[in-house]
């Protein structure tokens, strides 16, 4: 009896386990995340009127970018913009990328100095 109460169990587990879904799979089909990998400049100091181009890597679907910039002004959109400022912004200046799809928004921001175009001594 004690046999073929433990083939039982056995037949039992190997059902169980057996049947067991796979959590593991890689999922096909669309996200709803917005993952900015990286925000990056050519340049992170620039004299006044000289420009940087800065450039954001991102990931996900329909992704749509919006730029921002404290002082200063850029041109360009999408992935990648020029920035520059005159002379009245010189110091440390903020630059805004958001990125953001129907369902998720990433905000990431990238600091350029602005340094005098005029030479001091």
């Amino acid at each position: 009896m004690k046999k073929k109460y433990v083939i039982f169990l056995l037949a039992i587990g190997a059902l169980v386990f057996g049947c067991k879904k796979e959590d593991d799979a890689p999922q096909e089909g669309p996200t709803e995340h917005v993952i900015v990998d990286s925000l990056t400049a050519s340049f992170y100091t620039v004299k006044a009127w000289d420009t940087t181009t800065i450039t954001c890597y991102a990931r996900g679907e329909n992704l749509i970018y919006a730029w921002e910039c404290d002082h200063g002004n850029f041109n360009g959109n999408g992935t990648q913009i020029k920035y520059a400022a005159g002379e009245c912004c010189i110091g440390l200046n903020t630059i805004t990328c958001t990125v953001s799809n129907d369902s998720a928004q990433v905000s990431r921001d990238i600091q350029i100095e602005v340094t005098t175009y005029f030479e001091t001594k």
